[in-house]
């Protein structure tokens, strides 16, 4: 059976299989450019200065911390990566192969976010020992992790240099950021709960403190919708400015 390109289609297990061998390709390209190493160092250096906090402020800055991680990781990251791809010319070379955008797209995201739930794990036990609850930390940083991956690709793909992505950084980061007012005490809005990014910060409150239910729900429906929207206009986004096909995302 064929698909619209007139290539074979695959089977699920032929698309997983493919998926895994994009997955840790993307994981020896990081540690290659040291993205892991980065990634770890950053870390490294949360965790000490969470431990020589005041417990009191601790919790506070935990979760500024974890929310930060797969921030930088997700979307500066996989920016540098493919920013990379591009220089040594493997980025236009994907056209050609059997991996289609949304496998390219996942693999980005699955292996920096891997590293994203080791580094959010890591300052969690520093900070808090075992005390906190894994579940709603996990699902924050995975879903907070893919959205910016998603997002950072649909941006990435629109510029040539790291120059002009670090021009373009503020125009998608900030109004994500804005939540980050509320919770700083800087001043508070029901449109923040619009955001995904508020979403995030309850989930990781939860994590160290007892939170409403209505909140986890409220929080992992908006994650999940966002970023399904996110992937979509990531997988445009490669469309139609490096394959060429489609109308510009």
């Amino acid at each position: 059976m064929t698909g619209p390109d007139g290539l074979k289609e695959r089977s699920p297990r032929d698309t997983l299989r493919t998926l895994a061998r994009a997955v840790g390709w993307d994981l020896r390209l990081q540690l290659r450019h040291q993205i892991v190493t980065v990634a770890l160092l950053v870390t490294a250096a949360y965790g000490i200065g969470l431990r020589l906090l005041p417990e009191d402020w601790r919790d506070d800055v935990t979760v500024l911390l974890v929310l930060s991680d797969p921030t930088m990781i997700g979307f500066l990251f996989v920016g540098a990566l493919m920013l990379f791809e591009r220089g040594a010319g493997t980025l236009h070379a994907v056209v050609v192969t059997p991996l289609s955008p949304s496998l390219y797209v996942w693999a980005k995201a699955l292996s920096l976010t891997a590293i994203s739930v080791v580094c959010a794990l890591t300052m969690a036990v520093v900070g808090h020992g075992t005390d906190f609850r894994p579940v709603p930390l996990i699902t924050a940083v995975v879903l907070t992790s893919l959205l910016f991956v998603f997002v950072g690709v649909a941006a990435v793909v629109r510029v040539r240099s790291l120059n002009e992505y670090l021009v373009i950084v503020p125009v998608f980061l900030v109004p994500l950021y804005l939540p980050l007012l509320g919770f700083l005490g800087l001043g508070g809005s029901w449109l923040y709960h619009l955001l995904p990014t508020q979403a995030s910060l309850l989930l990781i409150q939860r994590s160290l403190e007892p939170r409403p239910l209505w909140e986890v729900f409220y929080a992992v429906a908006l994650l999940v919708a966002s970023t399904a929207g996110a992937f979509l206009w990531a997988s445009k986004s490669f469309d139609a400015h490096v394959r060429g096909k489609g109308r510009s995302a």
